[in-house]
């Protein structure tokens, strides 16, 4: 028990080593990809002048990418199930009171094939004319057997992680997702499930941890987000402050004229410490 623990917190330790001010969901940065037998498409909504607005214009858009994908003109009678909204309601890239949205759009490949035959009616029903395509485009489905740093490459940093000592577990949960995934002692995927509208798992188990039901011999499931979200906030602090100590040695001797901008330096230096400090 007491090893297992002790690999839990290495690995908080090496989850702590990413910025919490970059926290936008790995799926904002993917226009479309494929999981499973199911494409998500994402639709942005740049500076919109209020939440409502974003998330709208954000469908529309991610919409927009489903017409472009299938070479399809109109969409309707589908299903197209919103996953997940993300909104930043401090955009570093527009003026103060507007706000950023991505909304995250989930359709199955039959609704993607069905619209493809529509607008190529000479199509056989044999051949699958989207199948090309979604082999094409990211796959992001988690497999069984998975390492944790492959995990990490894919999704980035879990919104919460959990340990069960009793078990051997540590799960990682990417609410931003509805995906959650369990790893074994050994750092390998063990299972995972996708929640949302039409939930999937790589089992018929639940996975959500508060679902655990601890017996008189077992320990209790052991929420770690908040010792995560400390350690965070250690090492971006430790960042900074190493950051500064490097700029104030470099320019020592550097005349006043010709030092950079107040604070350039120790911004370069630290975002070059983040890039540097990975995960084990």
């Amino acid at each position: 028990m007491v090893h297992y623990l002790a690999a839990a917190l290495l690995s908080l330790i090496a989850a702590s080593m990413v910025s919490a001010a970059e926290n936008r969901p790995f799926w904002t940065e993917q226009a479309l990809f494929h999981f499973g037998d199911e494409v998500f498409f994402t639709g942005r909504s740049s500076c919109a002048p209020n939440v409502e607005e974003g998330r709208q214009r954000a469908y529309i858009a991610a919409v927009q990418e489903v017409k472009n994908f299938t070479r399809t003109q109109e969409i309707g009678g589908f299903p197209m199930d919103t996953q997940m909204i993300f909104e930043d309601l401090r955009p570093a890239d527009c003026a103060q009171g507007l706000v950023t949205v991505w909304r995250l759009l989930r359709v199955p490949r039959p609704t993607l094939e069905s619209l493809t035959r529509r607008t190529n009616p000479g199509t056989q029903k044999d051949i699958s004319p989207i199948v090309a395509q979604i082999t094409a485009i990211r796959n992001l489905t988690p497999r069984v057997g998975m390492l944790r740093d492959e995990i990490w490459n894919r999704y980035g940093l879990p919104r919460s992680i959990w340990a069960r000592p009793d078990q051997g577990e540590l799960i990682w949960d990417y609410s931003q997702f509805g995906l959650t995934i369990v790893f074994n002692q050994d750092d390998v995927l063990t299972r995972w499930r996708l929640n949302g509208p039409h939930p999937r798992s790589s089992e018929d188990n639940s996975l959500t941890p508060r679902q655990a039901t601890p017996t008189g011999k077992d320990l209790p499931t052991i929420d770690l987000t908040v010792r995560l979200q400390q350690l965070e906030e250690q090492q971006d602090l430790d960042r900074r402050r190493q950051a500064q100590r490097y700029c104030t040695v470099r320019f020592a001797e550097v005349p006043e004229s010709l030092r950079p901008k107040p604070g350039s330096c120790e911004q370069r230096e630290y975002e070059r410490l983040k890039e540097q400090q990975r995960p084990f």
